[in-house]
């Protein structure tokens, strides 16, 4: 019976890491830039974000992108982060909420955008 147990508990964790292998975490924000600030000041506030990110995350890997539109509704943008897995975006946004540099970066978002909404995504690759 041990070894029965063995063997279960052993292909459940080898088909868990397969089946999630691809799946990250993204966060999408909806934003609308300030008076005075453009995409390039949004752009080079993300690349700051993104090295803080990586050194204080445990593991790293985290990405993000901005997207400015191209066609349709022209007033506002995104940011998409992706992150490895669930632990890493909780330990982002612990690190953004309890570091002096995390609450400075937070403080220039805020002067940069005004982010109406963000929503919290599962996504798998195909």
């Amino acid at each position: 019976m041990k070894n029965t147990i063995k063997l279960i508990a052993s292909l459940f964790i080898l088909f868990s890491s397969y089946s999630f292998a691809d799946t990250t975490i993204v966060d999408v924000w909806q934003c609308k830039l300030n008076d005075g600030k453009t995409m390039k000041d949004a752009g080079a506030l993300n690349d700051k974000w993104v090295k803080f990110m990586n050194a204080n995350v445990k593991g790293g890997g985290i990405n993000s992108y901005d997207l400015a539109p191209r066609v349709g509704n022209q007033e506002g943008f995104m940011f998409v982060d992706v992150y490895p897995d669930m632990q890493s975006w909780a330990a982002g946004e612990n690190i953004m909420e309890s570091s002096d540099e995390g609450k400075a970066l937070l403080k220039e978002f805020r002067a940069l955008a005004n982010c109406s909404s963000n929503s919290l995504y599962s996504s798998t690759k195909h």
